[in-house]
């Protein structure tokens, strides 16, 4: 077992999701032939395969597609149990995270992104339960 969970590499493909964690925006590749969204990022599109990509600041709303809880401890760092869920965006791509809620995710539910910072530089996209506001 690592002393501490790694930190995401700086891969090429990855840097702008990663710097817009940064910024607190949630950065998807899109295609700029057949105008698609997708994940992970990659040197071409998985749908048409042209390397014609850009990047979209994406509104980070979607639905829990599935989840699991993992109870073992990868790192000396993580508290488990923890929950990763798989969250289809409303734009389109399946994005696989940690989850951000209280309470178990449920099949179907609206969530909403949010950053969680790993370490002092690091923040990375989780999700959790769209929060309502209240109506006074």
């Amino acid at each position: 077992m690592s002393d501490r969970r790694p930190l995401p590499l700086r891969y090429p493909e990855d840097i702008e999701h990663l710097d817009g964690a940064a910024n607190s925006l949630l950065r998807i590749p899109r295609c700029r032939t057949c105008d698609r969204r997708f994940w992970p990022p990659g040197p071409v599109c998985p749908h048409d395969f042209t390397s014609d990509i850009g990047w979209d600041t994406d509104p980070g709303t979607g639905r829990v597609n599935s989840w699991v809880r993992f109870h073992k401890q990868y790192f000396a760092g993580d508290e488990v149990p923890y929950i990763v869920v798989q969250v289809r965006l409303d734009s389109g791509p399946n994005i696989t995270t940690t989850w951000a809620g209280d309470a178990e995710p449920v099949i179907g539910e609206p969530v909403s992104v949010s950053f969680r910072t790993v370490d002092e530089h690091t923040p990375l996209p989780e999700f959790g339960p769209v929060v309502r506001e209240c109506s006074r």
